[in-house]
């Protein structure tokens, strides 16, 4: 995957910088291992009055040979480092577009005098909000249109692809951060300021942890004073300023030898740390480990702003590449990265590959789980089915069971009517002691059993009521052959607890003089007056019936009607 990834792409960014006075500088970097992978160098003229390249034969012939000593193969990303030409601020409002940013940044740039014969190609980075939100901070950078056009048909004659283009203020800064001179600073978010020294000026960058806040440009004919009057010069022309800048780090870089940055750095009163980078004759190692160059004597001296053409991605938020919108120009690359132990390039080509090869697998995920749900589907179809079929089977063993439930259920109705004529003689003698019992004619107990063996006990006022009441029996039931087996006058020793209970309750003595007991019955029981021998006799409340059909109680004894 990592060649499919990184095939066309193992080409390593080639960083190119121009600086007066020290030539045309060539540099790959490891930014894995912070170092540098090869390095060269070549003599090029620039004039400082039409600021562009002196001479452009010079230029691709020192390109050529560069490319050749270094061993860069063709169509290699080449990214161009120029000395600074134009460089400013802009504040827009936060919703303007590009098309009107490259209006602003024109209409700004021309009011330079380079640019008033020559029209200008910029390259912006966003850096910072005004205070409040209201407007959004540009840093930008301007070079002569026709010089680009220039250099990008020597690169393209060469053989490389010109990539970008940019000032060497930014890529100067850029530098300071992939050589690790202010990690510190940026995490911890501090302020410092870095005096970048050149042959005919230096300018003072005010920085805000990674962000760029201000910066000065203070031209100098450095080379038009004596050494200690160069010293003295900067010394006293850059202390007002830099005591308007609040840092806790001063960086001095001098890519000039009429400059040490040691012996500068003795000579400002800076009560602050001062770390001093020499790019001239003075340094005495480089800026970062060299594994390869083709002359290592002349890696001392390496530029910063080389360094930062190496990589256009760092801490800083500080890239301004003039080709930024040419896409015949403009590679892509972001940045270089390390994925299983192997350095990868991150472009343009890359995440084209990226992309295709993630809507791939997308695409087999998307497949696999298509055929997954599909699959499932399938099973879960089946078991539906298989559920179905059960509470199918369920349902008609079910509906069986109803069907021989109901063919088992009992007709009440033909039960009831049973049971009723079998208790039709109970039901009728029953009927006549609630309908049928004379006015002056009390029971105290009936007995009933099978239906048709009757007895019955009670008292009366007169033997007329007793014989009333009999015939009525008669007429209700004449089947039951009842007789009078019983009639006695009540007296108070003869008298049962029943007799002497209603006979109390209902006071029968103040309406009579007389009372008389009887019992009629059909039975050969009869009923003991003995409180002690009750328990031996059947219970007078007893009824007995007899249904013969379905699986229903049996009733008690006890002498109801069954109905």
């Amino acid at each position: 995957m990592l060649n499919f990834l990184s095939s066309g792409n193992q080409k390593q960014i080639v960083g190119i910088a121009l600086t007066p006075g020290i030539g045309l500088e060539a540099v790959i970097l490891d930014k894995n291992k912070s170092a540098i992978l090869n390095y060269g160098r070549k003599k090029v003229e620039y004039n400082f009055s039409t600021r562009e390249i002196q001479d452009y034969v010079q230029f691709k012939t020192a390109l050529v040979e560069l490319m050749d000593e270094m061993k860069i193969t063709p169509k290699s990303p080449v990214y161009l480092v120029l000395p600074n030409v134009y460089f400013d601020f802009l504040e827009i409002p936060p919703m303007i577009s590009n098309p009107e940013i490259k209006t602003a940044i024109l209409s700004k740039a021309e009011e330079f005098y380079i640019f008033k014969r020559d029209e200008p190609i910029s390259g912006w980075s966003e850096i910072a909000n005004s205070e409040g939100g209201s407007q959004k901070k540009l840093a930008y950078t301007s070079f002569q249109k026709s010089a680009i056009d220039e250099i990008k048909e020597i690169i393209s004659d060469i053989g490389l692809q010109l990539v970008g283009v940019e000032s060497a203020y930014s890529a100067t800064l850029r530098g300071l951060s992939i050589a690790g001179y202010i990690s510190d600073v940026i995490i911890e978010e501090t302020s410092w300021t870095a005096m970048l020294i050149n042959t005919n000026s230096y300018t003072l960058f005010q920085m805000d942890g990674k962000n760029l806040v201000d910066y000065s440009e203070v031209p100098l004919a450095i080379k038009s004073f004596s050494m200690e009057e160069a010293y003295q010069a900067i010394v006293s022309s850059s202390s007002q300023l830099l005591s308007n800048f609040s840092s806790t780090n001063l960086y001095i870089i001098s890519q000039t030898d009429e400059i040490c940055a040691e012996v500068l750095k003795r000579q400002l009163q800076f009560d602050r740390e001062i770390i001093a980078i020499d790019s001239n004759k003075y340094s005495k190692k480089p800026l970062m480990e060299v594994m390869s160059a083709t002359d290592f004597n002349a890696t001392n001296s390496t530029t910063l702003a080389v360094i930062g053409a190496a990589s256009i991605k760092s801490e800083l938020n500080l890239t301004l590449n003039v080709l930024q919108d040419d896409p015949n120009a403009n590679m892509g690359i972001y940045f270089t990265t390390n994925i299983l132990g192997t350095p990868v390039e991150i472009t343009s080509g890359f995440v084209d590959k990226l992309t295709v090869l993630i809507v791939g697998i997308c695409l087999i995920v998307f497949g696999a789980l298509i055929g997954l749900l599909y699959f499932t589907d399938a099973q879960a179809q089946n078991s539906i089915s298989e559920l179905s079929n059960q509470i199918q089977s369920v349902d008609a063993q079910i509906n069986a069971e109803n069907q021989t439930e109901k063919k088992e259920e009992i007709d009440m109705n033909m039960v009831i009517d049973e049971v009723a004529a079998l208790n039709v003689e109970a039901i009728n003698f029953y009927d006549s002691i609630a309908t049928d019992i004379p006015k002056n004619v009390w029971l105290t107990k009936y007995y009933n059993k099978a239906g048709n063996q009757i007895s019955v006990r009670g008292i009366a006022e007169s033997i007329v009521d007793i014989y009333e009441y009999y015939k009525n029996l008669r007429i209700v039931s004449p089947q039951t052959d009842i007789k009078l087996t019983e009639l006695k006058v009540v007296t108070e020793d003869s008298k049962t607890e029943e007799e002497d209970s209603v006979i109390k309750d209902l006071a029968l003595n103040k309406n009579t003089d007389r009372l008389y007991s009887f019992e009629i019955s059909n039975t050969q029981i009869q009923f003991n007056n003995k409180k002690e021998d009750e328990k031996d006799l059947p219970n007078e409340n007893d009824i007995i019936v007899r249904p013969k059909a379905g699986n229903i109680e049996q009733p008690s004894d006890q002498m109801r009607p069954t109905n």
